[in-house]
């Protein structure tokens, strides 16, 4: 019956670490969708087939996807680290585990969408277009470090709620075998 119980245990576990990434993956999915949609893109000009900004607007624009995709990728890893942690409250190391595999899956995948659904390279398009044509630049993440806003704030929230609120076990789950206080040798040590 004990073989029973830990296959049992393990598949629960196997189930829980797949539900979390897959959740995580799809959420950033979603995410890269928002950023794409709340993005504006840039507005560059050919001139014998290089890009030109057209006005100071238009290259803000330029780093306004960095900060959308920090501040998208920060909002949508706290949410899931937050519903992981509240429904995995048993499984602690587990749970860190498929989140840190999670939260980076995400990052790349938020990135992929995001960018597939954006513009095309406007290098591309320069090389073919006529003088004075208008083009969309290209949203993009400038650095590395905007992609570890979703392990570190899915790390920073996971944390918060192991640390705050830990989960309760009971003695069989701690492997307490000890018997109850009432049942306990309450008798006087012994001088000596």
């Amino acid at each position: 019956m004990r073989d029973e119980d830990a296959s049992r245990e393990l598949r629960r576990s196997i189930l829980l670490t797949i539900a979390v990434v897959l959740t995580y993956v799809v959420v950033g999915a979603l995410a890269g969708v928002v950023w794409e949609r709340l993005w504006s893109p840039p507005t560059q000009v050919v001139q014998q087939h290089q890009l030109y900004y057209t006005d100071y607007a238009s290259l803000r624009r330029v780093f306004s996807g960095t900060g959308l995709y920090a501040l998208v990728s920060a909002v949508a890893s706290a949410l899931v680290a937050l519903a992981a942690a509240l429904l995995t409250r048993r499984r602690e190391l587990l749970t860190l585990g498929a989140v840190i595999v999670g939260s980076l899956a995400a990052a790349y995948t938020m990135h992929a969408v995001g960018v597939s659904l954006g513009p095309a390279d406007p290098e591309k398009l320069a090389a073919v277009a006529a003088d004075g044509t208008r083009v969309s630049g290209q949203l993009v993440v400038n650095g590395k470090t905007p992609y570890l806003v979703w392990p570190m704030v899915s790390l920073f929230v996971l944390s918060l709620v192991f640390f705050a609120a830990p989960a309760t076990r009971s003695r069989r789950e701690r492997g307490d075998t000890s018997t109850e206080p009432s049942e306990a040798d309450v008798s006087e040590p012994s001088a000596g």
